[in-house]
C-alpha cells in the first residue's frame, strides 16, 4: 500500500498548523516527485492519502476553523488516491454524511475512528 499525507488546517487564526490554500498547495507539491516515483515503479500515485482537515465542500463546515482545503480536491482529481481520510470534523451525530465519493477517490472522515478493510484496495 502506498500511503502520503499532509497535516494542518485552514488558516482561521494564524495559530501553529494552519496554512492558507496557497501554502498547502505547495506542500502537495512537495510530495509530486515522489508520487511520480510510485507511478513509474507500481503503475499508481498512491493508494491512501491522510490529512487532517477535510477537502473544500466534502465533509467541511461553514465555519472559518472547519472549512477544507480547495486544493485537496486538485490533488483528488489529479493523483487519484483510492481513498482520503482525513479527522478534524468531529461526528456527533450518528446521521453525519462519513463517506463521500469524489472523481475515483473515496473520502472518509475517520473521526474518531474507523475500519477500512485493507480488502477494498483491490481495483
Amino acid at each position: 500500500m502506498l500511503f502520503a499525507g499532509v497535516s494542518g488546517s485552514l488558516c482561521y487564526n494564524q495559530g501553529l498548523n494552519q496554512y492558507t490554500d496557497a501554502q498547502m498547495k505547495w506542500k502537495l507539491l512537495r510530495l509530486v516527485p515522489r508520487l511520480i516515483y510510485n507511478k513509474l515503479r507500481y503503475g499508481r500515485y498512491l493508494d491512501i492519502f491522510v490529512t487532517h482537515a477535510s477537502p473544500a465542500g466534502i465533509h467541511d463546515r461553514p465555519d472559518p476553523c472547519h472549512q477544507g482545503f480547495k486544493c485537496f480536491l486538485w490533488f483528488m482529481k489529479r493523483f487519484k488516491p483510492r481513498f482520503l481520510l482525513h479527522g478534524h470534523i468531529h461526528l456527533y451525530d450518528l446521521q453525519d454524511i462519513r463517506v463521500s465519493q469524489y472523481h475515483d477517490t473515496t473520502v472518509i472522515n475517520v473521526y474518531s475512528h474507523y475500519i477500512l478493510d485493507t480488502g477494498e484496495l483491490d481495483r
